[in-house]
């Protein structure tokens, strides 16, 4: 690797027991040097991380965004080199092993960012269809090129210099849970999403004077879906639009070509989440007179 850019993995933990030493033996395929940001595990995290090589560092961080923003002021990244971000419950696709590298020692230096494409798997399966895949996000950066956006879901890495490149492999989120346990995190991501989503309505554009993603209809596809999100889909009635976003996913998009797998995963997804959103919210309005 030594006529490569150095990679820098950063991996964020919390109670991650059950798949951080998978996800460590993939990243070292491609990483020079990985740190595990954990916080505060009960389960053993920090210390399989350790036995793994993985340098630890533990804190108390509010927020996912919180945490990754700490990260990428605070983790020494060399100047030629690149950080990149692995989740947990994530390993990389071969194709991603053999070719970033070269891809990396091939970009320009006014490439700052590196999108590359994220494959949800969902009860032993790729989710294929139903608008799920391909979804890019920006996994690899420059050092200090970028922040992410602090928000409580649904947040994004954005530049502050340079542009962004696209590498066409696959990071595969493989969950080792059980459906129990992504109905409970889902539970949890519904309250956080209702919230945002109040936010949104209430003050938008800005989060503690922090830049966020511009929603534009016609700009790139992580501005059109928060467009269609922030100015379409919560002016449509609550408890509609969970119906209105199942039929859209699972029927035009072709969500049931995933078979079975493809329609647990949407009407949980797609319908039953938006629609524990959506009651969330309304409860909340409840509680605070001037939402009504």
């Amino acid at each position: 690797m030594s006529a490569h850019p150095p990679i820098i993995g950063v991996v964020l933990t919390r109670n991650e027991a059950i798949h951080i030493r998978r996800c460590l033996e993939s990243a070292r395929r491609v990483c020079n040097v990985i740190y595990v940001v954990d916080s505060r595990s009960v389960d053993g995290t920090a210390a399989i991380a350790e036995t793994e090589g993985a340098i630890v560092i533990p804190g108390d961080f509010t927020s996912f965004a919180q945490k990754l923003n700490w990260a990428i002021d605070m983790i020494e990244v060399p100047t030629d080199g690149w950080m990149m971000r692995i989740d947990a419950d994530e390993v990389l696709s071969e194709a991603l092993v053999a070719g970033l590298p070269d891809f990396l020692a091939t970009l320009p230096a006014s490439v700052s960012g590196v999108h590359v494409r994220r494959r949800l798997w969902f009860m032993g399966q790729p989710m294929r269809f139903g608008g799920v895949y391909p979804r890019h996000s920006m996994r690899l950066w420059r050092p200090r090129a970028v922040h992410c956006e602090i928000r409580a879901l649904d947040e994004h890495m954005l530049l502050k210099t340079g542009t962004a490149a696209t590498f066409e492999a696959d990071v595969d989120d493989i969950p080792l849970t059980s459906l129990s346990l992504w109905i409970a995190k889902h539970n949890e991501y519904s309250t956080l999403e209702a919230s945002t989503a109040l936010a949104s309505r209430d003050v938008a554009g800005t989060a503690g004077g922090a830049a966020m993603l511009t929603p534009r209809l016609f700009g790139d596809r992580n501005q059109r879906i928060r467009w269609l999100k922030e100015k379409l889909f919560y002016r449509i009635p609550p408890f509609v639009r969970p119906f209105l976003y199942f039929f859209h996913r699972y029927v035009i998009l072709g969500g049931f070509l995933d078979g079975k797998a493809g329609l647990i995963f949407h009407v949980l997804h797609g319908f039953w989440y938006r629609f524990l959103v959506d009651a969330k919210i309304v409860e909340a309005r409840g509680h605070d007179p001037a939402r009504h």
